[in-house]
């Protein structure tokens, strides 16, 4: 039982995670700034220390994100389809991302104000923010099958 208790918070911390993070990106926009200004001013700082090194391999990167998404948001399904040292694919499976997940994975970003393509625009610079700083370059692209394939690779 405690397990499962255990599991419950964490399933709980994740969707208070993600409420803040939405209801940052919401006020935001309400008070005229576009998501990727609010990304940039997220994001734009703290990798290398986060990482511990300046200019991880790609292989690093990406395994270091995958253990904070399994760790930060419990319920979001992903798989690494591809891992060498120079890219990397990781694919949120159907219906789940770091933007939402569940029956209704919209729902919250719906309550907030907030549309997919928002939350989408948001995420997709907050990636190119943090993996810039590290000579990275990521990217999440979502794709009409309801999943979404996150791309690193180095930076030119």
């Amino acid at each position: 039982m405690e397990q499962k208790d255990t599991i419950n918070r964490w399933y709980r911390t994740a969707w208070g995670r993600l409420k803040f993070e939405l209801a940052g990106l919401a006020f935001a926009m309400k008070n005229g700034f576009y998501p990727e200004d609010y990304a940039r001013h997220l994001h734009s700082n703290g990798a290398v220390k986060w990482m511990g090194a300046e200019a991880p391999t790609v292989r690093n990167y990406l395994l270091k994100e995958a253990e904070a998404f399994q760790t930060l948001y419990p319920q979001v399904n992903f798989e690494i389809s591809r891992i060498k040292d120079d890219k990397a694919e990781l694919i949120f499976c159907r219906g789940t991302c770091l933007g939402g997940w569940g029956k209704n994975q919209w729902g919250m970003a719906h309550r907030l104000g907030l549309g997919k393509g928002h939350v989408c625009r948001y995420c997709r610079q907050a990636f190119r923010s943090w993996s810039a700083q590290l000579g990275l370059k990521a990217l999440p692209m979502p794709r009409t099958d309801e999943t979404c394939i996150l791309t690193v690779e180095k930076a030119d």
